[in-house]
């Protein structure tokens, strides 16, 4: 099979790194795989990856046109992504994220009837995607919402590589020395896209909680880049001026982050770098947004394996909780460990990317498996557009009413 893997851009991020993972995993079953990645001004860091692992790279500039009120789809993404497909005589598509999901769709889909898989590793799946055709998950809660609306998506959570996501595989006292942490000291770790809609919130709070410690034995590394840099990096210089210390390190994005996920006591995040610290027997305290945040263990790992490793709170962000959440694995190493144990069988047992490869496969297979007829294509082409315009242009009560008629 000839396969084109979409990814949601190239800059690194958590819903990337899976996409790659899985890609280089479907070359391994023996089908040809190319990456299909779009970039505003130079291509980012996963460009570099995806050539260092031996795939072919399919880089499409694109100003930034945006899927909005007008047309369901982005124009120029959809007819590049188009264009690849038939220069790579491409048997299917597996594209990631809704936006780039719908480009495929409008494009390769519609036009061609070239099957398409689509993975969406956010919150939630919207209403309009398409009813038909391969979708995958990461979390059972929404594989029980979608199937309520369209045809039951396949559940695969956030893969990781356990041979190289290992504490035994990088250096990790090196990056602490590199980044003037002694062995003494307890360093907190995050590995995350810096963006305002999900991350920064988390982020933010966590250095506020690590202020409210005031342990000068506490450091707090934040590794990652994205359009909230400046506002991490300043609370980072605002806490840091208040205690007296470089208590917050940014130390920026990094091509390979695996050195900080080994050199860190204990971590926080969400998603797939939550997966990532738990494959590095790391303890760990999930971040979501609206002031949430649970450490994971044994107690809290049946909200997580149905709900994924995210959520949403009350509304209160008030970093003291979350400082008293710190503050009880800062003093007891015992349960660092014993939590550090857990999350590395966790990962083995359920979260392995073997496992998510086989059933991966098996999905390409269906996809291939049903073609999908021009007629069907064409309706279910302007479904899309109906419904996504609606949830563009209406209230959640009017949207409600008019989803109702058009089924």
């Amino acid at each position: 099979m000839r396969l084109i893997v979409g990814l949601h851009h190239l800059e690194l991020g958590g819903s990337q790194l899976n996409a790659l993972d899985l890609a280089v995993s479907m070359r391994d079953y023996g089908h040809d795989v190319a990456v299909f990645g779009n970039y505003t001004d130079r291509p980012g860091p996963m460009a570099d990856m995806v050539r260092a692992n031996g795939l072919p790279l399919i880089a499409q500039r694109h100003s930034a046109e945006r899927l909005g009120r007008t047309m369901p789809a982005r124009p120029a993404l959809s007819r590049a992504l188009a264009r690849a497909a038939r220069e790579f005589r491409a048997d299917l598509l597996h594209v990631y994220e809704f936006s780039v999901g719908l480009d495929a769709f409008y494009g390769a889909h519609v036009r061609r009837g070239l099957p398409v898989v689509t993975t969406i590793y956010g919150m939630r799946v919207p209403r309009w995607m398409p009813r038909y055709g391969e979708i995958i998950v990461g979390t059972q809660q929404l594989v029980d919402e979608a199937a309520a609306f369209r045809a039951r998506p396949t559940l695969i959570e956030p893969p990781v590589n356990t041979d190289s996501d290992d504490p035994s595989a990088v250096d990790g006292p090196a990056f602490r020395a590199l980044h003037g942490v002694s062995p003494d000291e307890i360093l907190i770790g995050v590995v995350s896209r810096l963006e305002p809609d999900m991350k920064a919130e988390g982020i933010l709070r966590t250095i506020r909680a690590v202020e409210l410690l005031g342990d000068p034995r506490v450091r707090f590394l934040v590794v990652g880049d994205g359009p909230s840099f400046g506002d991490v990096a300043a609370e980072a210089a605002r806490v840091n001026t208040a205690l007296g210390r470089t208590a917050v390190i940014m130390a920026g994005s990094m091509d390979d982050p695996r050195p900080a996920y080994a050199a860190a006591d204990l971590m926080v995040g969400m998603g797939g770098s939550a997966l990532r610290a738990m494959a590095f027997a790391q303890p760990l305290v999930v971040l979501g947004i609206r002031g949430f945040f649970l450490p994971a263990g044994p107690q809290t790992a049946e909200h997580f394996l149905r709900e994924g490793f995210y959520g949403i709170g009350d509304g209160d962000i008030d970093a003291a909780p979350l400082a008293a959440a710190l503050r009880t694995l800062v003093d007891d190493p015992a349960l660092r460990a014993e939590r550090g144990r857990w999350g590395r069988q966790t990962v083995l047992d359920r979260f392995s990317l073997k496992a998510a490869a086989k059933t991966l496969n098996q999905v390409y297979e269906r996809a291939l498996a049903h073609p999908v007829p021009t007629a069907r294509r064409l309706s279910e082409g302007a479904r899309v557009a109906g419904h996504k315009a609606v949830a563009d242009l209406l209230s959640d009560g009017a949207r409600r009413r008019v989803r109702r008629l058009l089924g």
